[in-house]
C-alpha cells in the first residue's frame, strides 16, 4: 500500500488538487443546512488555503493600488510643484511691475505739479566711495542730459549731473561732501545752505545764530544759482544746535529723499526758473544851463 503511495503520489496529489476544488465549489453552491460529512470536512481543509489566498489577492491588489496612487500622486505633485513656482515668479513680477508703475507715476505727478521738462532715469550703479557719494543712471548724451543738470524725484532733490557718456550719466548726490544747494526754511522763510556731512546726513550751513530754525522744519530748493527749481523739498532739520557765541549755529538736515531706495529719478533738461530782470534806472535829464 504505502509503496503504491509513493509510487504514484504525484498523480495522487494532482487528483486532490483537482478534487477538493470541484467539491468545494459543489459544497458552496449547496445550502448549510444540506451539507453532509464530506462537505464538512471539505470546507475545515479549504477554509485556510481560502482565507491566505483572498488575503494574498487582497493584499497584492492593494499594493498594486496604493503604488499606482502614490506614483500619480508624485507625478501630481511634480506638476503642481512647478506650476506653483511659475505662479510664484509670476506673481512676484507682477508685484514688481506694480511697484515700478507707482514709482513712476508718483515721478510724473511730480513732474506736472512743477511743471518740469524732464527725462526719466533708472540707477544701474552707486559708487562705495566714503568720500565720493555719487550714482550712476542709464540715460546719457543721446537722452539729451548734460553736465549739471538738476535732478530730483518725486521726495525731493537728488542732486546734479557731474559727468556723462552716450549711454549713462553720473550724479552727484546732496550728501556729497563738495555738494552744495541754496535752500530756504519752509516756515521762518531763513536761508541758508545745504552741504553733504555723512552717508545719511547733511548740514545746514552760513545760518546766523538769530535765524529761527527748529527740529522738524522743513528745507526746500530757492531756485538761486540756476541749477536746481524753486520750492522742491531737500530735507527736514533733525538737529539744531546754537553757539554760545559767533554769529552762526550748526544745523543737522536729514534728506527728503531715500538714497537706499533710489531706484528712478527725473533729469531735468529744462530748468523754468523765472529770473527777475533788474531793473534799469532811469537817468534824469540834466536841465539846460540858462
Amino acid at each position: 500500500m504505502l509503496r503504491y503511495l509513493k509510487e504514484y503520489r504525484f498523480y495522487i496529489t494532482l487528483f486532490l488538487f483537482l478534487l477538493i476544488p470541484i467539491i468545494a465549489l459543489d459544497t458552496q453552491s449547496r445550502n448549510p443546512r444540506d451539507y453532509r460529512f464530506h462537505d464538512h470536512v471539505v470546507l475545515k481543509v479549504t477554509y485556510p488555503i481560502q482565507t491566505a489566498v483572498s488575503w494574498l489577492i487582497e493584499w497584492s491588489v492593494g499594493s498594486y493600488q496604493s503604488y499606482i496612487y502614490l506614483w500619480n500622486v508624485r507625478n501630481l505633485n511634480t506638476v503642481l510643484f512647478e506650476e506653483n513656482r511659475k505662479l510664484l515668479g509670476t506673481i512676484s513680477n507682477l508685484k514688481e511691475t506694480q511697484n515700478e508703475n507707482q514709482r513712476l507715476r508718483e515721478l510724473l505727478n511730480f513732474r506736472e505739479k512743477f511743471k518740469l521738462q524732464s527725462t526719466v532715469a533708472r540707477v544701474v550703479a552707486r559708487d562705495v566711495s566714503t568720500e565720493f557719494r555719487a550714482i550712476r543712471v542709464n540715460r546719457g548724451e543721446k537722452a539729451g542730459i548734460r553736465k549739471g543738470m538738476a535732478v530730483v524725484t518725486h521726495e525731493g532733490i537728488v542732486g546734479r549731473v557731474l559727468r556723462t557718456t552716450d549711454t549713462t550719466s553720473d550724479i552727484v548726490t546732496i550728501l556729497d561732501l563738495l555738494s552744495a544747494v541754496d535752500t530756504i526754511v519752509e516756515r521762518s522763510r531763513a536761508r541758508g545752505v545745504v552741504e553733504g556731512l555723512t552717508e545719511e546726513l547733511c548740514q545746514l550751513k552760513f545760518v546766523l545764530r538769530t535765524d529761527d530754525i527748529q527740529i522738524g522744519d522743513i528745507l526746500v530748493s530757492s531756485g538761486l544759482g540756476g541749477i536746481y527749481p524753486k520750492g522742491i523739498p531737500v530735507g527736514v532739520v533733525s538737529k539744531v544746535k546754537k553757539k554760545l557765541f559767533g554769529i552762526s549755529q550748526d544745523v543737522e538736515v536729514r534728506p527728503s529723499v531715500d538714497f537706499t531706495k533710489l531706484e528712478e529719478v527725473l533729469i531735468v533738461t529744462q530748468n523754468n526758473i523765472e529770473v527777475l530782470e533788474t531793473p534799469v534806472l532811469a537817468v534824469p535829464e540834466k536841465k539846460a544851463a540858462k
